[in-house]
């Protein structure tokens, strides 16, 4: 894994991260704590300060104090008869006032704080170990999108060329989908009531053509063949006919408004998507800034720095100059 830096907090901070790192999980090792009254308990010690030891026992923390403390033993010991043997060899350690020597105690506290910065290596481990795992099961690219170097305008120019591409790029794929989707049926509505306008447009100026010059004729012949109400019936005939060709024409314009909104929606949705990614972009690659030790900001790989500055100060003149400068930054 590219530029990952694992840093492990000191014995008086492991409270907190252990803590939240072993509950998590489960517990990386079991310890043997042996106490003054006879009892025994079993934990991970996580925290020790001057008076207590904390461990995690059953994903719960549970507090002790040290005066209560005989012994702690970093191995899960199950057999009662090694048990009690140590228990023994412990207590007979033990002043009248019921304490250790002082050097003992010193050598008890030092164990501990190497048990603790073991035992929170291991949990870190772990844990970066699962998630890694869980990671690669969800996209098995993982690790070559988090180290790609990246351009902020990539996303841009990937969603000009396919709709949410460079969403997609961004691991936004909901966002991508959703696009896709909208423009996509956008367009579709835009060319199906284009198309559907152009088939009544045609329907209607076949009627209109049909009304200036076969109509006439028809009407003639029934008018001169002497049927009666002839001329009712040729006004019938006449009023379904610019009827018919105003239906064409009303559905025709129908038709054309639902293309234009659907386009409308559609270019509407594709600026949209341009200017996410554009600003999605400019977060997606800010990984790419590194801060140097004066604390400017460059990036991975080459970097110009150009500045106008002047040569010297005072003087009877002001003489100025222009400075460019070229750097490669590689991160390790």
């Amino acid at each position: 894994m590219k530029n990952l830096r694992l840093i492990l907090p000191g014995p008086k901070s492991l409270s907190i991260s252990v803590i939240f790192l072993t509950i998590a999980f489960s517990q990386v090792s079991a310890e043997t704590i042996l106490l003054k009254n006879g009892e025994k308990t079993y934990g991970t010690v996580i925290d020790q300060s001057t008076d207590t030891v904390t461990i995690l026992k059953e994903t719960k923390r549970q507090t002790l104090a040290k005066s209560q403390i005989l012994k702690i033993i970093f191995k899960d010991i199950k057999d009662e008869a090694e048990l009690a043997k140590l228990f023994e060899t412990e207590k007979k350690k033990l002043n009248k006032d019921g304490k250790k020597p002082e050097k003992e105690e010193q050598l008890d506290t030092i164990l501990l704080e190497q048990m603790i910065k073991e035992n929170s290596y291991k949990a870190v481990q772990k844990r970066l170990a699962l998630i890694e795992k869980y990671i690669d099961e969800q996209d098995s690219s993982w690790e070559e999108y988090i180290s790609a170097n990246r351009n902020p305008w990539e996303p841009v120019w990937k969603s000009a060329i396919l709709p949410g591409w460079g969403l997609s790029t961004m691991k936004h794929d909901n966002y991508a989908r959703a696009y896709q989707i909208a423009i996509g049926l956008s367009f579709i509505v835009a060319i199906g009531g284009s198309q559907a306008a152009t088939e009544q447009h045609n329907k209607a100026e076949n009627r209109l053509s049909k009304i200036l010059f076969e109509d006439p004729v028809t009407y003639a012949q029934i008018q001169g063949s002497g049927i009666t109400g002839a001329s009712v019936l040729v006004t019938k005939l006449q009023s379904d006919s610019i009827s018919e060709y105003n239906s064409f024409k009303s559905k025709e314009n129908q038709y054309e408004t639902y293309s234009r909104t659907g386009l409308y929606f559609g270019v509407g949705l594709y600026l949209i998507q341009l200017a996410q990614s554009y600003f999605l972009g400019q977060k997606w690659a800010t990984h790419n800034i590194i801060q140097t030790p004066s604390g400017e900001a460059v990036k991975e790989g080459f970097n110009f720095k150009s500045n106008y500055m002047p040569i010297a100060a005072g003087g009877a003149s002001n003489l100025w100059e222009y400075r460019t400068d070229l750097r490669y930054v590689s991160t390790f």
